[in-house]
């Protein structure tokens, strides 16, 4: 036999499984490609949580003259590129949870319903270090021992 002679079964076979492999390829690379624009957007939905639930808690403070609180959060989500979901902050309690949600870019995830993820966050209003509750500021004097007098 000639090697430039084809055995019997051999007839193609590329045509088959080329296109085949190119394929699955294709689709493993999509579907990585949607995945981690998935993630992306949940950490960018927890930034713009935190961020939100920061400047809610921020509106609170006496003599600031920033809007309400759920206001501020849902401003600090829209310039984000956020939607504020839920925001339980009221003036004068000095406590912010907010829930912001971002759009999820892709082919396949969207398709699925996960067209949106949502994150939260809280934050709580500190009062300054010299007004806290407990001991001063000054530091704690201990005996000194030892050595010989």
């Amino acid at each position: 036999m000639r090697s430039h002679e084809l055995r019997w079964g051999e007839h193609g076979t590329a045509t088959v499984v080329v296109p085949f492999v190119l394929w699955i390829a294709t689709l493993v690379a999509i579907v990585t490609i949607d995945v981690g624009a998935y993630l992306v957007a949940a950490s960018r939905a927890q930034a713009l949580a935190d961020a939100a639930a920061l400047a809610a808690v921020s509106a609170d403070v006496v003599g600031t003259r920033g809007g309400a609180p759920p206001a501020e959060a849902r401003r600090i989500s829209v310039v984000g590129g956020g939607r504020l979901e839920r925001c339980d902050c009221r003036r004068g309690s000095e406590r912010a949870t907010v829930a912001v949600s971002v759009p999820v870019p892709g082919l396949i995830i969207p398709s699925l319903g996960a067209s949106r993820v949502t994150a939260e966050a809280s934050a709580v209003l500190a009062p300054p270090e010299d007004l806290r509750p407990g001991p001063t500021r000054e530091r704690a004097r201990w005996p000194v021992s030892g050595g010989t007098g």
